[in-house]
């Protein structure tokens, strides 16, 4: 049986937000923080897979598999969005609540500011610039997307 991009993420998404958490506990904040974004980002791309119109089909006919979720400009075809690293901007997000009234995740997802300063590409610094502060309130952030998101899971809609 064949595990769908969806059920991927929803695994990365634990798995990151775990080893943030034993990081975290043993002081290495720099590599905890990285993970906690990547925890956030799978576990969004899950619900974005599951619940909304984005896809990973090829983008070009014939081509291979996208390596993001994305959707598609319904006028032109084209690829309207990819959803690749955090941060997310507010309108990118707002396809998971278009046409919803999901205070709850509407709530969770606000407190994705916390991640604006977060970049992929932090992983090439020297992490002096992590600080305990902004790795805890990314936690308590991933925490509430990913307890969101195991409800989704569970009841088969977004909450």
């Amino acid at each position: 049986m064949s595990v769908n991009q969806a059920e991927h993420y929803a695994h990365a998404a634990l798995r990151h937000y775990k080893d943030a958490v034993f990081l975290q506990d043993g002081a290495r904040l720099p590599n905890a923080d990285h993970h906690l974004g990547f925890s956030v980002e799978c576990a969004l791309k899950s619900l974005l897979l599951r619940f909304t119109v984005a896809t990973m089909d090829p983008k070009k006919p014939g081509g291979q598999q996208a390596k993001a979720p994305w959707v598609k400009d319904p006028a032109t075809g084209k690829v309207a969005h990819s959803y690749s690293h955090l941060p997310w901007v507010a309108t990118d997000v707002a396809l998971l609540t278009h046409g919803r009234s999901a205070s709850r995740l509407s709530a969770a997802l606000g407190g994705l500011s916390a991640f604006d300063t977060w970049s992929v590409d932090d992983r090439y610094l020297d992490g002096s610039t992590v600080i305990e502060a902004d790795v805890q309130q990314r936690r308590t952030v991933a925490e509430n997307i990913l307890f969101l998101h195991e409800q989704a899971l569970i009841t088969g809609r977004l909450p």
